[in-house]
């Protein structure tokens, strides 16, 4: 059977849908600064490219699949506690941002829908490429190579949120942060299978860090504490998908 491109070239096709999508959504950022439309126009310029994108990839994931159930769409299964145990350190890391700096009570009815749908257009689009369509590219590399590599480049296409003049020891911890918490959603993908509780935990993450109150001076601390979460979090999913494998190798 003929390779197709993708399957000839997948790290190449993974580069290109991380780079693209940072580009449509930078150059979306942009404009509207440029506009001067304020931070809740920017807000909605963002959501429009991560529309686009989400609609671009979902078209791409249906055409190869119409069950969606290669890029990891699947029922959650709730009868078995251990499987819905798994996922509980996902909704720890999600609530310790608000509940360390407190909701902001100040936000008005249309800034809170502004952020609930871009962190939902956010949440389904990024999972979609970095843990669906990437995962499936790089699967017959094996699981520690798709991990790796798409732990990096989700670190480094974030990079950008991290510069913004802020001093140098902040800018390393943000640049971690999303390294360890690409590693853990990487690592997630390759145990669970399942990119639903992934595109949730994504949402729900993103909405309760921007309705949550600024702390410049306990961010530094903030984001060190999430680090030592994603570390413990990402030790226990490495030892479960090493004793699956092992468990596996058994069996043969």
């Amino acid at each position: 059977m003929k390779k197709t491109a993708a399957q000839g070239h997948p790290v190449i096709y993974s580069l290109v849908w991380g780079v693209i999508l940072t580009l449509v959504v930078s150059i979306a950022s942009a404009v509207a600064m440029i506009m001067e439309l304020g931070d809740m126009g920017i807000r909605n310029a963002q959501a429009c490219a991560f529309l686009v994108m989400g609609i671009i990839v979902t078209a791409y994931m249906k055409r190869k699949d119409s069950s969606l159930v290669s890029f990891g769409f699947r029922k959650l299964e709730v009868k078995p506690s251990r499987a819905v145990l798994f996922y509980i350190p996902l909704l720890i890391i999600a609530v310790a941002q608000p509940l360390m700096n407190g909701i902001n009570i100040e936000l008005g009815a249309p800034e809170v829908i502004s952020i609930v749908i871009m962190t939902l257009l956010v949440g389904y689009t990024e999972e979609a490429i970095f843990r669906g369509v990437i995962w499936n590219y790089l699967r017959s590399k094996g699981p520690l190579f798709y991990i790796v590599f798409s732990s990096i480049l989700f670190g480094v296409l974030h990079m950008a949120n991290a510069f913004g003049g802020n001093d140098l020891i902040h800018t390393l911890l943000q640049v971690m942060n999303a390294l360890l918490l690409g590693c853990v959603l990487a690592l997630l993908i390759v145990t669970g299978r399942n990119i639903v509780p992934l595109i949730a935990f994504h949402f729900i993450y993103d909405a309760l860090a921007m309705v949550s109150n600024e702390n410049l001076k306990h961010e530094g601390l903030i984001v060190s504490i999430l680090n030592i979460l994603y570390l413990l979090y990402g030790i226990y999913l490495l030892m479960v998908l090493t004793r699956k494998h092992r468990n596996h190798s058994l069996t043969l």
